[in-house]
């Protein structure tokens, strides 16, 4: 289901070489559907030909990491622990949103995903940076909230409320909305970098002794900084925040 990620490998995944334009640049603005971005989700392939699921039957796709508190976090953002594969509609995950495409005066776009998720399921774990090679979002002990085989056994699931805020150029308009793990684990696309990824949720739910609690993430990438400073590792912000009460 999540991919194995650290905010390090993302900012050095990436080889940027973009421009800042201004808004004369722009030829036009169009819109596409959230189901462009939705429908390309869980369907890149990590290792070929393996394809590993790292925690199944839930699809891959991109968690996020908090280097200070050392956590891990889950949050669907996609709805793919609740499509048809895993938990077949159970948890009501629904999604509203739009993709802008302004296109330059060259041909290219900036392509702008806004994607907010209601009831994506959640779940977070202690994340050791030692060890990012390892499969911890499918193996290591959960914190708060469930994986989808515990709601499967019959365990409450821990549901949250998201927006993410993806941005990238890409070489002319109408193109595929690639999987976002194909820009962290994919090939370079001459003309398709990241500019920009922004996550925030809330999530309500159980901590692994029962206790009722919510979780708060947020995160926010820049990747067109240079990697310098506070921002060296693209990260800047990159909190997930745990509250029992």
């Amino acid at each position: 289901m999540v991919a194995k990620l650290t905010h390090r490998v993302v900012a050095t995944v990436f080889a940027l070489g973009l421009c800042i334009s201004s808004a004369s640049a722009f030829a036009a603005t169009t819109h596409r559907p959230i189901s462009d971005f939705l429908d390309t989700q869980g369907t890149f392939c990590v290792d070929p030909p393996t394809c590993t699921i790292f925690v199944p039957p839930v699809p891959n796709f991109v968690a996020f990491t908090d280097t200070k508190r050392n956590l891990g976090i889950s949050f669907d953002y996609a709805g793919l622990s609740d499509d048809p594969v895993a938990l077949n509609g159970q948890l009501g995950t629904t999604f509203s949103g739009d993709i802008t495409e302004r296109t330059l005066q060259d041909g290219s776009v900036i392509v702008t995903v806004r994607l907010h998720t209601s009831n994506a399921l959640v779940y977070v774990i202690p994340f050791d940076f030692s060890r990012p090679g390892d499969n911890q979002f499918g193996e290591n002990e959960l914190l708060f909230g469930t994986r989808a085989t515990d709601v499967l056994a019959g365990a409450a699931p821990a549901l949250g409320d998201s927006n993410f805020t993806l941005e990238f150029t890409n070489t002319a308009p109408g193109l595929p909305i690639p999987d976002f793990e194909e820009f962290l684990f994919g090939a370079p696309v001459a003309g398709r970098d990241i500019l920009s990824v922004t996550f925030n949720g809330t999530a309500n739910g159980s901590f692994a002794d029962g206790t009722p609690g919510k979780v708060h993430v947020t995160q926010k990438a820049i990747l067109h900084n240079g990697f310098h400073g506070a921002v060296g590792d693209g990260f800047p912000v990159e909190n997930i925040i745990l509250i029992r009460q």
